[in-house]
């Protein structure tokens, strides 16, 4: 099945094309961009799908992409919701649609283990599902270039810079500085909030590392993981065809 998916962020509008048996690339649009269903719409325009599938964590944007979709298609769009069909038990009401495409495919590639997702995107948010599809709970927090946003904006001395990977934790100079802070914290974060789940549960999780950031710190985790960038799409992916 031909299966367009689109994640919206907080940061991104993802658009990801599935052609039944591998994704062909992403597209990405600025959500806070103007005219964000406009360029959308261009993308999408694009391909040859069946049917979409849409998971969004900003309402003023949900309509007017699923309604894109559908004019394009001429076909069914699915959003994601814990009202669907996801295979998950015990889903909290206020679960975020992106977070439980994430528990769906964690879940499918290791139906026998607890699983914890680890997404680093606009915010920071670890989620954790039973080999019994239960999900057990979640952690959120801000994310790293929010983070890093807030302590420019809050901090009269420091610079505005991006974000990349520090030479060392002993840093210099102010971005030195701030690089290592940021990530070597969210490193210590991810293991340290991994360990405490494994505590309460007494189990041990298999690690999931997925979202645009997670890139930055992947080298630096002392612990066995899988990292996969398409991981909250396959999410979409998977959830779409049990609905379909």
């Amino acid at each position: 099945m031909r299966l367009l998916v689109t994640d919206i962020g907080n940061t991104n509008i993802t658009i990801a094309f599935h052609d039944g048996t591998k994704w062909s690339g992403q597209e990405r649009v600025k959500t806070k961009d103007k005219n964000c269903v406009s360029t959308y719409k261009e993308i999408i325009s694009k391909y040859d799908f069946e049917n979409g599938v849409v998971s969004s964590v900003v309402p003023n944007l949900t309509g007017s992409i699923v309604r894109a979709n559908e004019n394009i298609a001429k076909k069914n769009t699915i959003l994601i919701s814990n009202s669907i069909n996801t295979g998950l038990k015990c889903i909290p009401d206020e679960l975020g649609s992106d977070i439980l495409c994430n528990l769906v495919a964690g879940h499918a590639i290791y139906p026998d283990d607890y699983v914890t997702i680890a997404d680093f995107g606009t915010a920071f948010t670890t989620a954790t599902v039973s080999p019994e599809g239960e999900v057990l709970g979640v952690t959120i927090g801000p994310g790293m270039m929010t983070s890093v946003k807030a302590l420019v904006q809050n901090t009269a001395q420091l610079p505005d810079l991006r974000l990349d990977l520090p030479e060392t934790v002993l840093g210099r100079n102010s971005v030195e500085s701030i690089k290592a802070g940021v990530i070597f914290g969210f490193t210590g974060q991810v293991e340290v909030i991994t360990r405490q789940i494994e505590r309460e549960l007494g189990n041990d999780v298999k690690l999931i590392v997925t979202g645009g950031f997670s890139k930055y710190i992947q080298q630096y985790i002392n612990r066995e993981f899988r990292a996969d960038i398409y991981h909250t799409i396959e999410g979409a992916r998977l959830i779409g065809l049990m609905n379909l």
